[in-house]
């Protein structure tokens, strides 16, 4: 038979196995999990996390399974497909769109990522972000310019760089999935996902073994699993955990859907579902646990774990690179974390990616080939404005939509087809027709019932927070930072306002939002973005004298060296070294930078509607060919 007419099989079931687990396994578990946990009540969040497992992250992984493994008995990889042999309405096919436009713009901005952690390892073999005679690397800075999100240039040019390990890893999740899924993404799993575990135990030993320059890496893990139950009363904290059940494996995405797809009519998917989900945990709980966390209170103390932790890529573009670099051999101990995170990636890109080559292949007919050529033409269509504009937030934007609701919103819509619309008698029978271990009975309460209404819990009170939040409504974006941080050993540092505030502290607040609303609303007003340079002596005693101001585009008219000076000491601008909390004396140029996000937000906001719309003509596009081939076999 030829390629066009064979549908792809899974070789082997420990490829299987393995295949959905790096699915599954990804940046969240190694860095996502435990910023979430450090902030969210230590070991206390393992009690919603455990939870929000049972009751919706296992049972929608047999769900998915379940959907998976009777839409390719028809020959269907993907969730349109699925959708229509399971709900006999017209429309059923069209509400698939979600399986496929969600992974679409999914792998355009995890892809880059991805890309990251590859520059990343060769940066650090190549010893590029350590410090030198010449040259002080500060990492955070070090790591907007790479991205072009910072107003200097002392370390990257341009995207150059960026752009470079985006082609390579565009290439690379291409090539895998041209190759099919027994020779592509099995003979990846089967590479990637013991090198993961080598890389994950090298780290744990070279963390562990490390001198302390702050706490210990006990420290770390006392911080970590120390529970603080005060926090269970937090509906936020079960919020967090919600979130990274639905992350962490890979729900709502159509992933897992597509590689049941590939399953015999008999060939178990109960046990197959369950190892899945019990691999990802334990990379999560186990290796999660001990690199991120310790390390950071190795080399900044457990006192700032929770501030390193709060932010997914500073903690692992940032910080984890800052603590390696201080003790011998990091270099090579570099490379191996963010190989780490890069295959970690990879493996769970190319199976996201995965069902849009399946809706190619089984639906328009095409070689494995052309499916390839297809997804690149719209992967790399699609990347240019995540790369071009990330300065803007459209990288978060996607990931909101795309990475947050979305899931949820495709999660509630299975959870109710396969339990009321197809039928928990006959799902459950799909579910457990060639099962090697018994699904508990409780199982068909909490999938019918208990799903369900959480799912909707999550999904409204996300959706409450994104509006209460004003996540919806793109705001300009602000940075402060040294000009020129290259020639300087230290950072800038501000102070942040707490809840009860001293009338003193009280009025700097005032001051400083009153200044912010101002660029703000100058950004918004001039529809772009504009930067105020200055020469700045920041005083060891809190004091800051401003001179030499210069100001252009939307902020053209802040030139008032006053007016800068008081914004400055009210937001408690201090120059700090690394290890020193001192404020010391120095002079600085300084730099404000305003962007005007709006436009950029609305554009991200349509590729996403344009994938969605692109898909769905495509859906109409080849059912219409099935229905006049099936009429001209009539």
């Amino acid at each position: 038979m030829s390629d066009t007419q064979t549908r792809d099989a899974w070789g082997s079931k420990i490829g299987l196995i393995l295949a959905a687990a790096g699915n599954a396994i990804g940046i969240g578990n190694l860095l996502r999990f435990p910023g979430k946990a450090a902030d969210n009540g230590g070991g206390a969040f393992m009690i919603p996390y455990v939870v929000c497992l049972l009751l919706f992250g296992l049972p929608m992984m047999w769900v998915a399974w379940s959907i998976g493994r009777h839409g390719g008995a028809f020959g269907h990889g993907s969730l349109p497909g699925m959708f229509h042999r399971m709900w006999r309405w017209k429309g059923a096919k069209y509400v698939g769109v979600l399986g496929l436009a969600l992974p679409m713009v999914f792998v355009l901005y995890y892809t880059y990522i991805e890309a990251w952690c590859l520059g990343y390892a060769w940066f650090s073999f190549s010893g590029d972000y350590l410090q030198s005679a010449d040259r002080t690397v500060h990492m955070s800075s070090y790591f907007n310019e790479f991205l072009g999100d910072a107003p200097t240039s002392s370390y990257f040019s341009g995207l150059g760089a960026a752009l470079a390990a985006m082609g390579v890893t565009l290439v690379l999740n291409v090539w895998v999935l041209s190759r099919g899924v027994a020779k592509g993404i099995e003979v990846l799993a089967k590479i990637a996902i013991p090198l993961l575990f080598i890389f994950c135990i090298a780290l744990v030993v070279r963390i562990f073994t490390l001198e302390a320059k702050a706490d210990t890496a006990i420290a770390g893990l006392n911080f970590l699993w120390t529970p603080d139950v005060t926090k269970l009363s937090d509906f936020q904290v079960w919020m967090e955990a919600a979130g990274q059940i639905f992350f962490t494996l890979s729900i709502g995405f159509g992933s897992l859907e597509c590689y049941a797809s590939y399953l015999k009519k008999d060939d178990d998917i109960a046990l197959t579902g369950l190892s899945t989900a019990a691999t990802n945990e334990f990379v999560e709980i186990i290796f999660g646990s001990m690199i991120a966390i310790p390390a950071a209170a190795l080399f900044y103390g457990v006192d700032r774990v929770s501030e390193v932790a709060g932010s997914t890529f500073g903690l692992g573009m940032i910080s984890i690179p800052e603590v390696l670099r201080e003790f011998p051999g990091a270099e090579i101990f570099g490379g191996i974390w963010f190989l780490l995170l890069f295959f970690a990636a990879f493996t769970s890109s190319v199976a996201v990616a995965q069902p849009v080559m399946a809706f190619f292949q089984d639906e328009f007919k095409v070689s494995r080939a052309k499916a390839a050529l297809w997804l690149a033409g719209l992967w790399g269509v699609g990347v240019i404005p995540v790369i071009v504009f990330f300065k803007y937030g459209y990288l978060d934007e996607l990931d909101f939509w795309s990475g947050t609701m979305g899931l949820v919103v495709l999660a509630l819509i299975e959870a109710v087809l396969f339990a009321w619309i197809f039928g928990i008698e006959k799902g459950w029978a799909e579910l457990t027709r060639g099962a090697m271990v018994q699904v508990p009975g409780l199982f068909r309460v909490i999938v019918k019932y208990v799903t369900p209404v959480a799912l909707i819990v999550i999904l409204v009170g996300w959706g409450w927070d994104a509006i209460s939040t004003g996540k919806l409504l793109p705001t300009p974006k602000r940075t402060v930072a040294i000009a020129e941080p290259h020639r300087f050993a230290g950072t800038l540092s501000a102070t942040e306002f707490g809840e009860d505030l001293s009338p003193e502290d009280q009025r700097k607040k005032t001051v400083v939002e009153a200044f912010e609303k101002e660029l703000d609303e100058a950004a918004e007003t001039a529809g772009g973005d504009g930067s105020i340079r200055a020469t700045v002596k920041l005083g060891a005693d809190g004091g800051v004298s401003v001179s030499d101001v210069s100001a252009e585009g939307c902020v053209s008219a802040f030139t008032d060296a006053a007016r800068l000076s008081e914004y400055l000491i009210s937001r408690g601008t201090a120059y700090k070294e690394v290890g020193n909390e001192a404020a010391l004396a120095r002079e600085v140029p300084l730099v404000i930078d305003v962007r005007h996000k709006a436009p950029y937000i609305w554009m991200a906001r349509a590729e996403i509607g344009a994938f969605v719309l692109i898909f769905l003509w495509m859906i109409r596009s080849s059912f219409r060919r099935h229905e006049q081939n099936e009429g001209a076999a009539a």
